[in-house]
């Protein structure tokens, strides 16, 4: 996809950092945004914004990991646009703690956000882009999480991330199958100066427990301080829109931001590979 005046971008998480972004460079392109997200004053900031470029903005409060509600996003984006050429499921949280601590809770919401949230938006608008016929791009966020094995720290939002390349390529098989002309990317960055260490501001209640004592335990509170530190020091979120759709143009599959994290991927592969070979010598 190269021609995006006048196409329809809709974006999730967009009211922070990527989205955002990602949303700055899609007006600047001459597109329509609907953006989506759950934190409604900075929504509300984000479509200004927007607007100021010259962008058609319709702002939709939505929290993800609840179908009935990317369904509404979905249908109202459709009402307002009557179409949509660019799907960007950006939005995530993280979790922080350790595999043998971290509460049930905290697998259930990293899975719900970062997992179900894009299978529930690919369910809903994939379906419409095959319809439309016309040149159009899925793309959503990962992270190197979801290319690298898996840690000790944070298992929730490694499992969550694996998950989302896996959506992405099982999108990427289906539309190659169907000779659709949509292009599909996953974004897998490491670090970037956003607003996900502040995840815990939007937790939803069902995912709650505010007398847990795991929240006030030191494993809990310095894994939540480490990884602050390291978003602050992360990439200039300023430079994501742009080599997003650069992605977007070129129909890259896998945009490693980081080239610090190839051989944390390339050691994951190796060690595949050399299992799989070890299984083979025995069959033989």
């Amino acid at each position: 996809m190269k021609e995006f005046k006048g196409k329809v971008a809709l974006i999730t998480g967009a009211a922070h950092g990527i989205g955002r972004s990602f949303a700055i460079e899609a007006a600047k392109r001459g597109m329509k945004l609907s953006l989506v997200d759950i934190d409604a004053e900075n929504l509300v900031e984000a479509k200004a914004e927007c607007e100021e470029l010259g962008a058609d903005v319709l702002a939709i409060f939505t929290d993800v990991s609840v179908y009935a509600e990317v369904h509404a996003s979905v249908e109202k984006t459709m009402q307002r646009f009557g179409q949509i050429d660019v799907l960007f499921s950006n939005a995530g949280i993280a979790t922080a703690g350790s595999i043998l601590n971290i509460p049930v809770r905290d697998w259930e919401w990293a899975v719900a956000v970062n997992t179900l949230g894009l299978a529930y938006y690919t369910h809903d608008v994939l379906p419409i882009m095959e319809r439309q016929g016309t040149p159009a791009h899925f793309l959503c966020t990962a992270s190197v999480a979801g290319l690298r094995a898996g840690m000790a720290v944070n298992p929730p939002y490694f499992c969550s991330k694996h998950g989302a390349v896996s959506i992405a390529e099982s999108v990427k098989a289906q539309v190659e199958a169907d000779g659709s002309d949509i292009g599909v990317s996953v974004f897998c960055p490491m670090y970037v100066a956003t607003d996900i260490a502040n995840s815990e501001r939007h937790r939803p209640a069902r995912f709650t427990d505010p007398d847990d004592p795991y929240y006030s335990s030191e494993e809990y509170t310095t894994a939540r301080t480490t990884f602050t530190k390291n978003v602050a020091g992360g990439m200039d979120v300023k430079k994501i829109g742009p080599r997003l759709f650069r992605a977007i143009e070129e129909n890259q599959m896998y945009i490693v931001s980081h080239t610090a994290t190839i051989p944390y991927i390339e050691e994951r592969h190796r060690a595949i590979e050399a299992d799989a070979k070890y299984e083979l010598t025995i069959d033989q």
